[in-house]
C-alpha cells in the first residue's frame, strides 16, 4: 500500500513537471525576473527528492552505489527545491527588503548542502542502509535537524511573504491561490516540525511514536494535494471560482424566495409564481433564474406601493384585514429600504437583505404564535 503511494505521488509530481516545461517561454525567461525559471526549478527538485521517496528504489539505488546516499541527495535536493520556490514567492510578490532574505536564504542553501555532504561523509556513508524512520546514530539526528530546521526557515518565509501580499490582492483567482500557498507552506513546516520531535526519539524514545509517524504521513499527503492545487493553471481556477459563484447564486436564490412568496400570497392574481429550479439547472444558469425572480418581486413590490399610495390618498379603508394586513405590513417595512437603481447585482443583494429580513420576522412571529397557543 505505501509502494503504490508513494509510485503514485512520484508519477503525478513528474506528470505536473513535465506539462508545465511546456507553458515556459524559454525565449523570454529573462524578462519576468526569473518567476517561471524558478518556479519551473523547484518542481524540477521536489520531483527527484520523490523518486528518492520509493523506498524500494533506495534500496537499489544504493546497492549499487554509496550506502545512504539517497539520503543526501533526497535532502539536498528538498532544501533546494524549497529555496528556488522562496526565491519565486519572493521576485513575485515579496517586497525590495525582501530580495536581502533571497540572498541570505542561497548562502544558507550553500553551507546546509555542505554542512550534509561533510555529515554523510565523515558518517552516514559508513553506516548499514538507513531503514527506520527514527535515526539510529547521533549523525542521523544531526543529519534530518539540520536538514529540517532549514526547511522550516525556508517554508515561514513563504507564508511570510504571502501573508503581507494577501490583503492588497483583490483578483479572486489570485487570492485563492495566495491562500493556497500559504496553506501549503504552513502544512510543510507542520511536516518539519513532526520529523524533527520524531528525529528526537533518539534521545526519548517515547517521540517516536507511531501516533506521530502517521501524523508525518498525514502532512505528506497534504503537502502533495496542495502542492498541486496551487499550480492549477488560470483557466482551472476561473472555473472553480465561477462554480464557487453559482452555489452562492443559488444561497441568494433562496433569500429572494421568501420576497416572492410574500408577494405571491398578497398578490396571486399579478405576481405569477417562479418555477423552482433543481439546483443543477440552477448552477448551469444562475442569471437568468435570479433576472426573472427580481422582475417578479420588482412587479409586486410596484403593485404593493401604487396600492398603498392610492388608499392612502383617498383615505380608502385598507383592502386586507387580520393576519393578511399583518402580512402586507412586513412585506412593505421589508422592501421599503430597497432602491431599484443601480447595477442588476446591487439590486439582487438588496432584495436579498429583504429577503433575509423578511424570513426573520416570520420567524420571530411564527415564534410568539406558538408561545401564544401554548405549544411552547
Amino acid at each position: 500500500m505505501i509502494f503504490a503511494v508513494e509510485l503514485s505521488i512520484c508519477i503525478l509530481v513528474w506528470a505536473l513537471t513535465i506539462s508545465k516545461m511546456k507553458t515556459i517561454h524559454w525565449q523570454g525567461v529573462r524578462k519576468d525576473g526569473g518567476i517561471a525559471l524558478h518556479v519551473w526549478l523547484m518542481m524540477v527538485f521536489f520531483s527527484i527528492t520523490t523518486v528518492f521517496l520509493i523506498k524500494k528504489f533506495n534500496d537499489l539505488f544504493d546497492a549499487y552505489t554509496l550506502n545512504n546516499l539517497d539520503r543526501l541527495i533526497a535532502y539536498s535536493s528538498l532544501l533546494t527545491g524549497m529555496t528556488f520556490g522562496a526565491m519565486a514567492a519572493i521576485e513575485a510578490v515579496g517586497k525590495p527588503s525582501d530580495r536581502v532574505i533571497g540572498h541570505w536564504l542561497w548562502r544558507t542553501l550553500f553551507a546546509t548542502i555542505i554542512a550534509l555532504v561533510v555529515i554523510y561523509s565523515l558518517f552516514l556513508s559508513r553506516l548499514p542502509n538507513i531503514n527506520s524512520f527514527v535515526p539510529q546514530s547521533l549523525p542521523e539526528v544531526l543529519f534530518m535537524v539540520i536538514t529540517f530546521a532549514l526547511g522550516i526557515l525556508l517554508s515561514a518565509t513563504v507564508s511570510r511573504v504571502y501573508l503581507n501580499y494577501l490583503p492588497s490582492e483583490t483578483a479572486p483567482i489570485m487570492r485563492i491561490r495566495s491562500i493556497l500557498i500559504i496553506a501549503s507552506a504552513f502544512v510543510v513546516c507542520g511536516y518539519f516540525i513532526v520529523k524533527i520531535i520524531i528525529a528526537a526519539g533518539y534521545f526519548w524514545p517515547a517521540l517516536a511514536s507511531q501516533g506521530l509517524i502517521d501524523l508525518s504521513w498525514a502532512f505528506l499527503i497534504s503537502t502533495v494535494l496542495l502542492y498541486f492545487s496551487f499550480l492549477l493553471s488560470n483557466k482551472m481556477y476561473a472555473r472553480l471560482v465561477m462554480i464557487s459563484r453559482n452555489i452562492q447564486s443559488w444561497r441568494t436564490f433562496q433569500d429572494l424566495r421568501y420576497v416572492r412568496e410574500g408577494l405571491l400570497r398578497l398578490f396571486p392574481e399579478v405576481v405569477l409564481p417562479v418555477t423552482e429550479p433543481s439546483f443543477w439547472s440552477f448552477i448551469l444558469n444562475p442569471e437568468y433564474h435570479l433576472y426573472r425572480a427580481i422582475i417578479t418581486i420588482m412587479d409586486g413590490k410596484t403593485m404593493l406601493e401604487d396600492l398603498l399610495s392610492e388608499g392612502a390618498l383617498h383615505e380608502e379603508p385598507p383592502l386586507w384585514e387580520g393576519d393578511m394586513l399583518r402580512e402586507v405590513v412586513r412585506v412593505e417595512q421589508a422592501l421599503q429600504p430597497v432602491s431599484s437603481s443601480g447595477d442588476f447585482w446591487e439590486i439582487v443583494g438588496e432584495y436579498r437583505k429583504a429577503g433575509r429580513n423578511l424570513a426573520q420576522v416570520q420567524q420571530q412571529v411564527s415564534v410568539w404564535e406558538r408561545i401564544k397557543n401554548g405549544i411552547y
